[in-house]
């Protein structure tokens, strides 16, 4: 029996799919002063990820990913843990310039995107969505790497 998984960002997503029905006290960047001088993306990798996949493979796309999103986040002059969903696409945009789409998505989205999971789950942390999905759900750069994963599947890669 094959289990039917979601598809499309917008199954994944929550009652909030758009950003513009994120009321503003809620936005991420409404929280940058408290992000500041905080390595949140450290914290995550050592004592969440690399607890339960501590692997050379794991090490190396942590750090590509960080490093690169961060980057991206600075050149914008926020803090890489307020990222909103037009940041990821345009991330996703520069990413694609350079890379294949599978490339983008294991190396790069998939691991930011899971940082920003754990922090919208986290009690720690004012994050009530991540903007990674909600990117999916309303650019095309971001949906088209998003939808590698669903790609892999319909062909039995579930990798």
């Amino acid at each position: 029996m094959t289990e039917d998984w979601p598809s499309t960002p917008e199954e994944y997503a929550s009652a909030i799919q758009q950003y513009n029905e994120i009321p503003s006290r809620y936005r991420l960047e409404t929280f940058e002063n408290e992000y500041q001088e905080k390595d949140i993306w450290g914290t995550y990798v050592e004592d969440v990820v690399l607890e339960q996949h501590d692997s050379e493979r794991m090490q190396r796309t942590l750090r590509l990913s960080g490093e690169a999103w961060m980057e991206h986040m600075q050149g914008r002059g926020r803090h890489y843990a307020t990222g909103s969903p037009l940041d990821v696409n345009e991330w996703c945009n520069s990413l694609l310039e350079e890379k294949a789409r599978r490339t983008c998505y294991d190396y790069y989205f998939v691991r930011i995107y899971d940082f920003y999971e754990y922090l919208k789950y986290s009690v720690s942390h004012p994050h009530l969505y991540n903007p990674f999905l909600i990117a999916a759900t309303q650019y095309d750069a971001a949906r088209y790497i998003w939808m590698h994963r669903v790609d892999e599947r319909e062909r039995g890669d579930d990798s």
